[in-house]
């Protein structure tokens, strides 16, 4: 063990149940687990709906890091967590997606900074200014994170009664149905704020009734939140009606769409390999962020519609697992029309209908 890490005793509510190492720029899934944020996106199927890693609870959109979790665990473990950013910036150079966000230097919103005037990031000892709710502005009880990454009290979230969730501080929308809390960041809240999280217990009422309504309309809103992703068995009838707006592989740069089912727009101007892609609710609603994997990408910059990546062909080869015959097609567009067609990996169909990624090729990925 590396000199210096043994006297970090990483809590098992901040160890990443993907690569058993503390957190590192940690995103929160809608079931409430938190997993690093390479570790969640390599686990990620990204031409069919995800699982979370824990749970098995479905998902289809990629979080943003969550900023609160980030800086506490700085703070807490500042020497594993210097170990782990140089690891992953190793990774990072090998990655054909690019850099994670770089948190510390992105500049943070009004109400953001309203709640960190108090707070010291230098400073080690963790107070409750670092775990204050973006809603109340109080000490978290019972926290939920947003796919944005901001985190509320479970009672502060406003339920939508019709349309989408969204975010209080950046109206960023949550697209997974209502979150859950998370329970890592709740145990943590609790042992180390024991009085302070007694009295906000104490004052904080939720009964019987309203826990109901919050379970049914959660229900309600992650079945409609579900996207319609292909089968094995449907795919035909599926590409009938999607087909054309299927995008795999391809994530969007602001909600986390992952794959885009739907308009896909891609920027033209972001010299990043990865690239800077939006789906259609986003491009309307203008979103110019910097994008999931640290893209430059500007307010000037152009923004293309583009078309389907596949026929139906090739996708049913995909989805079927003859990814061989994909792969000898593959090569040979390649040869033909350069970029046309990127180098993906070859699925194979697992018990959920989903495409599985194969021993061999997580073991060839560079390590984290």
């Amino acid at each position: 063990m590396e000199g210096g890490i043994e006297s970090e005793q990483i809590s098992d509510n901040f160890t990443c149940a993907v690569c058993l190492d503390v957190l590192y720029k940690p995103i929160v899934l809608v079931c409430g687990h938190a997993s690093c944020f390479w570790c969640c996106q390599r686990s990620m199927r990204m031409q069919n709906v995800s699982y979370c890693p824990l749970c098995r609870h479905p998902y289809h959109h990629f979080p943003a890091i969550c900023r609160t979790l980030h800086f506490l665990l700085k703070k807490l473990y500042p020497v594993s967590y210097d170990r782990r950013s140089i690891q992953i910036l190793e990774y990072e150079k090998h990655s054909t997606l690019g850099y994670s966000p770089d948190i510390d230097n992105i500049d943070p919103s009004t109400e953001e900074k309203k709640l960190t005037e108090t707070s010291d990031r230098t400073c080690n000892q963790v107070s409750v200014s670092d775990v204050l709710c973006v809603g109340c502005k109080q000490l978290l009880y019972r926290p939920v994170v947003l796919n944005c990454g901001h985190v509320y009290c479970e009672s502060c979230i406003t339920i939508p009664t019709e349309g989408t969730l969204k975010c209080q501080v950046c109206v960023c929308r949550h697209p997974n149905g209502l979150p859950k809390v998370c329970r890592e960041l709740d145990n943590y809240l609790e042992e180390q704020f024991a009085s302070e999280y007694a009295l906000r217990k104490s004052t904080i009422q939720v009964n019987q009734e309203q826990t109901e309504n919050r379970n049914a309309l959660n229900e309600v809103s992650t079945q409609n939140s579900m996207l319609s992703f292909p089968t094995e068995e449907n795919f035909h009838e599926w590409w009938t009606v999607h087909g054309s707006k299927f995008h795999p592989w391809i994530g969007c740069d602001s909600c986390g769409m992952s794959p885009i089912i739907g308009d896909r727009y891609r920027c033209k101007d972001c010299p990043e390999k990865c690239g800077y892609d939006l789906c259609g609710d986003c491009y309307i609603s203008g979103s110019n962020l910097p994008g999931r994997f640290h893209q430059k990408h500007t307010s000037t910059h152009r923004l293309e519609l583009q078309g389907p990546m596949f026929n139906e062909n090739v996708m049913y080869l995909l989805m079927s697992g003859q990814a061989e015959l994909f792969v000898s097609r593959a090569s040979t567009n390649q040869s033909r029309h350069a970029n046309t067609i990127p180098d993906l990996p070859s699925p194979s169909f697992d018990e959920d209908g989903a495409s599985a990624t194969t021993e061999e090729q997580f073991d060839s990925q560079p390590p984290i």
